[in-house]
């Protein structure tokens, strides 16, 4: 079937070389994205199938298949063995953008190094089902030419494609699964600090937060994110900022936006988890991100980008497939359902931790809520209403607001260490 002519002229401008498996024009549904279409002119795929051919001792190989995401490039190659590798390829330009060029590489380079350190670490340390990392490159100088990774293939089933036509008791499995694989991230020892997993020479460290929500408003200095040692540091350094940012462009809004966030504080900070724990928590537990196999059991966990060293009331939490309706703002009987299961399963694994596991999911909805809030100031502005009525809702007891404490910056981290060819040196200890 030909695309009609007003189509075939967008296709006409595409590199067909730069495409891999069902190429325009098959999907017609998919439009070329042009800013992504200059940035493929800068990866040698040649080189990409020379390189992993090397790493398996010459066997050949091809690129069969490609996923085309908003942040991330994926292609799966496949050796002359069927077995498959995926190398996955950060569209860095869209992650972050900065008027300061510098500022710009710097925190890309940083997200890109953070997101490698954090898959070994949790694969290596806390044996969760994270695909295995192969090597990386963390800058364009190589021959392929950009920042990737190379790492095992997750051939099992994509959790959103199926759990609409599970059973309850095919639920309970795969969800207790899920239960499981949180516990083992909260499980000792734990990180003392608040910020993004590095890797430096041998050790796993905690560095500067660079979380999605953080880095999408105020200048991001690496020097003044942390890391944080208490969640009354985390959160006051963030309304200090936004502070200082309100007051330098004169922005009223933002002012009081802040101040009302502030005066909410005091109901969120738990003084016994003001300390810690802290754990490696991941940006969502989406369901298109969570696999598991024939036998119901989880068998991959994939997407680290912007996982970070979080308080415990952030780690234990309902994944976003479940609270849909929460953003939707109705009940929703099959999210109620997940939410219930899910609830059970956790509390069935209370006896493998000493953290209060119910009390910390009960809280975890609007401690994240007014997370983010603090964090992003256009979340802040979406979130504030339903956060100060949540707070009316506990009771008309007055809490006194403390003036926030200004916090220093800590000093940027070393660059992670890597043997000649880009590969990450593996960690023997935290």
């Amino acid at each position: 079937m030909c695309p009609p002519p007003w189509l075939q002229k967008v296709l006409d401008k595409v590199n067909l070389d730069k495409h891999f498996g069902p190429t325009y024009p098959d999907r017609f549904c998919e439009m070329p994205e042009w800013d992504r279409e200059e940035f493929l002119e800068q990866i040698d795929f040649d080189a990409l199938k020379t390189l992993s051919s090397r790493l398996r001792d010459g066997l050949p190989c091809d690129i069969v298949d490609e996923v085309l995401g908003h942040y991330n490039l994926v292609y799966h190659i496949e050796f002359d063995d069927n077995s498959q590798w995926v190398a996955r390829i950060p569209l860095q330009y869209r992650v972050y953008q900065s008027e300061d060029q510098d500022r710009e590489k710097q925190i890309q380079k940083l997200l890109f190094e953070s997101a490698v350190a954090t898959q070994m670490y949790v694969r290596l340390k806390k044996s969760v089902f994270a695909p295995e990392i192969y090597t990386f490159f963390k800058d364009g100088l190589n021959e392929v030419g950009v920042p990737f990774m190379l790492m095992q293939k997750i051939d099992d089933y994509p959790l959103d494609d199926c759990i609409a036509h599970m059973s309850d008791d095919e639920l309970k499995t795969v969800l207790s699964e899920l239960a499981r694989e949180m516990v083992r991230l909260a499980k000792p020892p734990h990180f003392d600090k608040i910020g993004s997993v590095f890797q430096e020479g041998e050790e796993f460290v905690v560095g500067p937060l660079l979380s999605y929500a953080s880095i999408q408003d105020d200048p991001v200095k690496v020097e003044e994110r942390g890391p944080y040692t208490t969640v009354e540091e985390y959160f006051t350094s963030a309304l200090n900022r936004h502070i200082a940012t309100a007051l330098e462009t004169k922005d009223r809004e933002l002012y009081l936006q802040t101040t009302q966030l502030r005066s909410l504080l005091p109901f969120f900070l738990d003084e016994e988890f003001d300390k810690g724990p802290f754990i490696l928590t991941p940006f969502d537990w989406d369901a298109r991100n969570i696999f598991f196999d024939d036998d119901l059991l989880i068998s991959g966990v994939i997407d680290w980008d912007f996982a970070t060293v979080s308080p415990v009331q952030s780690c234990f939490r309902y994944p976003p497939f479940m609270t849909r309706d929460w953003l939707l703002g109705h009940k929703s009987k099959t999210s109620e359902k997940y939410r219930r299961i899910f609830r059970d399963c956790l509390s069935e694994l209370q006896d493998e931790t000493d953290l209060p596991l119910l009390k910390l999911l009960d809280q975890s909805r609007y401690f994240q809520m007014f997370e983010e809030a603090v964090m992003s100031s256009e979340l802040g502005d979406k979130y504030l209403p339903e956060l100060e009525k949540y707070v009316s809702g506990l009771g008309s007891h007055k809490v006194e607001v403390k003036a926030i404490p200004v916090v220093r910056g800590q000093a940027v981290l070393k660059d992670i260490q890597t043997d000649g060819g880009g590969k990450a040196k593996i960690a023997t200890g935290i």
